[in-house]
């Protein structure tokens, strides 16, 4: 799916973006149409798009922004998709959920055979500078390109292994929310309560993120489970108690065998990197406030007025950042303005709030918690990379957000539970 069909100078679309294009065309009478539950969505999409279409109108690029353009529009064509299916067959939610598990536990398995036979077990002909670090260090990234996506990817899809589907549930009425119908289904064979092979798949997560190297990671997964920590009842709370005993005496007699605990050392060092490249975009967003410099534009645009490259041995100019402000929040920002920025994060803090006051109401499963558990721990990473250029993550995310809007707005409601 992440896969480039196009130039960078044609937007380097990907197999998902042609996929979704034409899927779009295929089923074009099913895009038009528009429930009540989505109003808020498809006028949230229609700002986005007025603001992004007239930053890239105001931009000094604006060939290159409006083509790049090109690539937002698949993403909401998945997402309609993807709820209109799960809202027609709610066992299709259940299966998109298994599929979420089981490519992120094969993303463990490829860990497993890139330690064993080295980087060059990849799909890409060359990884990102950071997997090799000083004294032949190595952070894995498993099948993506950079350790830190993985890790973002990680943190978001751990959470999944705490979700257990029970089999009774409760058809409601779609256009009158919260109005049960005359109809139960039992087809589901009972899961109950997760048990310790749940939590093992969950500890099995936090080993192959140790790999990845990456801090901002780590913490965004403990703040996760600490979020759970307020939830969940007395099992998960020993659960996590534990964990946490396991990672101070990990901390206090390994630290200087775990790679991801030795590279705290350069805090500073890196701060100071990122806070240069946080300045410039500072810089950049002040004088584009409200629209922005255009989708798209942030690496021309540096690579136009940037003071931070360096210049190797073969006289070549490198941009530090890789194209990215190494910040997500400041890259939302830079190209999109506080327009684009406020816009970006409703569609996702919207569901959570939604999700959380259903459920407080009775009308949501658990799931709400554990899905905003996995949003967090992603919002924490983000700080310090940007990663929704990478399809993976970004399909993720949309993932997370679709089925808390669904779990908001139940038609069949699965109730379930975690120790």
């Amino acid at each position: 799916m992440d896969l480039a069909i196009t130039t960078v100078e044609w937007g380097r679309l990907r197999v998902f973006d042609f996929v979704s294009y034409i899927f779009f065309v295929a089923f074009f009478s099913d895009f038009v149409k528009i429930r009540r539950v989505f109003l808020i969505y498809n006028i949230l999409f229609c700002l986005f798009i007025l603001v992004l279409v007239f930053g890239s109108l105001n931009s000094p690029y604006i060939k290159n922004s409006l083509i790049a353009l090109s690539a937002v529009f698949p993403v909401f064509i998945y997402a309609k998709a993807l709820l209109t299916e799960c809202f027609a067959d709610r066992e299709f939610q259940k299966k998109v959920v298994q599929t979420l598990k089981i490519v992120c536990l094969f993303s463990v398995l490829f860990l497993v055979i890139q330690m064993i036979v080295g980087l060059r077990f990849t799909f890409y002909p060359v990884l990102n500078r950071n997997t090799s670090i000083e004294e032949g260090v190595i952070r894995y990234p498993s099948f993506f390109h950079d350790p830190q996506m993985y890790g973002q990817y990680l943190v978001m899809t751990s959470f999944l292994f705490f979700i257990n589907y029970k089999d009774e549930t409760t058809l409601v009425n779609i256009n009158a929310i919260g109005q049960k119908l005359t109809a139960a289904f039992r087809n589901n064979k009972p899961i109950g309560y997760p048990d310790i092979k749940n939590y093992f798949f969950f500890l099995v997560i936090i080993v192959a993120l140790l790999q990845t190297g990456g801090r901002s990671a780590l913490v965004a997964i403990f703040a996760g489970m600490i979020f759970l920590f307020f939830v969940f009842g007395t099992h998960y709370k020993m659960i996590i108690a534990s964990i946490l005993i396991v990672g101070a005496a990990v901390f206090l007699f390994f630290s200087s065998s775990l790679m991801i605990l030795n590279r705290a050392g350069h805090l500073d060092e890196d701060y100071a990197f990122r806070e240069a490249l946080w300045n410039e975009a500072r810089g950049i967003y002040l004088k584009h406030p409200l629209l922005g410099i255009g989708s798209g534009n942030f690496k021309p645009y540096n690579a136009n007025y940037s003071n931070n490259y360096t210049i190797n041995e073969d006289n070549e100019v490198l941009f530090f950042g890789y194209g990215q402000p190494e910040s997500g929040y400041w890259m939302i920002l830079t190209e999109t303005g506080a327009l684009g920025f406020i816009i970006t994060f409703l569609f996702i803090l919207r569901p959570v709030y939604t999700g959380i006051k259903s459920y407080l109401s009775g009308h949501a499963s658990i799931i709400v918690f554990i899905l905003t558990a996995g949003l967090i721990s992603w919002l924490i990473t983000f700080i310090a990379a940007y990663s929704l250029f990478d399809k993976r993550i970004l399909l993720t995310l949309i993932t997370f957000i679709c089925i808390l809007i669904l779990e908001s707005n139940n038609k069949l409601t699965y109730e379930a539970e975690i120790q």
